[in-house]
């Protein structure tokens, strides 16, 4: 059902980019959007040999991406060397399990056709991709089954805009597309989707009113009545950085221009504590130390 006010768009990706999807353990993310990286540590351990991982997280193998299973070569991209320390390295395993364990749980309460997962284009949330759209994978769940909502708007940065378009492309998702604000997005989804019962959410304790979420939380009142779920609660701001390194997840490019945490046009610019001190560029998302300065780049919006 259309509305006037807000508008339903599934997007149908095409066969070859579903045949894509079919071959996902051997495919690499696109090239177009893959970047140089390093991760932030301050002991740091190389690892380039094979490591065991949990038994549903992919494995690093002789040097081809845990999340792909391809080379850094057959994905146009740089050599992939992590300095991690076996610390970090142990904790994300961790993490991505847990993740997992959180989705098991998921569908133990709700059946597949009754989730959506709410993507805005960031880090958060492409991790979250990420994790759901390999869970589903290992589980024969096709990657279509779960719809990605997607909020757009005239002041969304074009890199935003273009890098949706390009996970759903590359992950093979059905795109549903509202333009208004979250709540009136998901009231109007809520009628033209009543099927929906949880949404999953890529919020984290540390993002503004959410250290006080649960991993299932219902909406507030006055919301339509919905279940988020909140499998990223727990992870740091390096931690997903280093998720995305490891795994060779592809990304939106403004994070390498010292973007950290990205809102609208009109109220995020680059943020100040990672600009060059030798030029007017500035160092890459990852590159900020202290975390507790990740929404430095979010200004007031002009009245």
């Amino acid at each position: 059902m259309l509305r006037r006010t807000a508008w339903l768009r599934p997007i149908y990706c095409t066969a070859t980019a579903a045949a894509a999807y079919g071959n996902r353990a051997e495919r690499g993310p696109s090239s177009a959007v893959m970047r140089k990286f390093c991760c932030t540590a301050t002991t740091t351990t190389t690892i380039v040999t094979p490591v065991p991982r949990h038994n549903s997280v992919l494995t690093l193998n002789g040097g081809k991406s845990m999340a792909t299973g391809r080379t850094p070569s057959e994905v146009l991209s740089p050599p992939i060397h992590l300095a991690v320390t076996p610390e970090t390295l142990a904790r994300i395993e961790q993490r991505q399990q847990t993740a997992f364990d959180f989705f098991d749980e998921t569908l133990q309460l709700y059946g597949v056709e009754q989730l959506i997962f709410c993507f805005n284009g960031g880090k958060d949330c492409t991790v979250l991709l990420d994790l759901l759209m390999r869970y589903c994978r290992q589980q024969g769940i096709s990657s279509r089954d779960i719809p990605m909502l997607y909020i757009k708007s005239d002041d969304a940065f074009a890199e935003i805009d273009e890098f949706v378009a390009r996970c759903v492309q590359h992950y093979d998702v059905q795109l549903i597309e509202y333009e208004e604000s979250l709540k009136e997005a998901l009231t109007h989804m809520s009628a033209d989707m009543p099927r929906i019962k949880a949404v999953f959410v890529g919020s984290r304790n540390t993002d503004p009113y959410c250290e006080h979420l649960a991993p299932m939380q219902p909406t507030d009142n006055g919301w339509p009545p919905m279940m988020r779920l909140n499998p990223l609660l727990e992870w740091s701001y390096h931690d997903v950085w280093h998720y995305i390194h490891m795994n060779s997840v592809a990304y939106c490019p403004l994070y390498d221009r010292g973007y950290t945490s990205i809102g609208y046009r009109s109220n995020t610019v680059p943020n100040p504590h990672l600009k060059r001190l030798d030029s007017s560029d500035f160092r890459p998302a990852w590159e900020l130390a202290d975390p507790t300065l990740e929404r430095a780049g979010r200004v007031a919006r002009k009245q």
